[in-house]
């Protein structure tokens, strides 16, 4: 059995979620403008690191993905790039 994931809240606009070394396990998303929706999360401080993950959401959608125990190792941080729209939700790291 792994240790569990750490649920990080999101702001609803960019943001350095985590500085240093963390393995992403994941995200929850819910758009919340009635509009399209986009969201990026990179290994790194900035949206200039490496993609990790990408959800676009429909009007009103919501989305979740797991990577499970082992996760994606992001050795320099947890980037989190509100591309388009709106959106609430919360990271999982571990």
């Amino acid at each position: 059995m792994g240790t569990p994931a750490r649920a990080i809240a999101l702001s609803g606009a960019d943001q350095a979620v985590y500085t240093g070394g963390a393995i992403y396990r994941g995200i929850v998303l819910r758009e919340t403008a009635a509009a399209p929706a986009q969201v990026r999360v990179y290994d790194g401080t900035s949206a200039a690191g490496i993609l990790l993950d990408d959800v676009a959401l429909a009007a009103s959608a919501s989305a979740s993905t797991w990577y499970g125990d082992g996760g994606i190792w992001a050795s320099t941080g947890i980037f989190v790039d509100i591309v388009t729209g709106t959106v609430e939700g919360s990271l999982r790291l571990g």
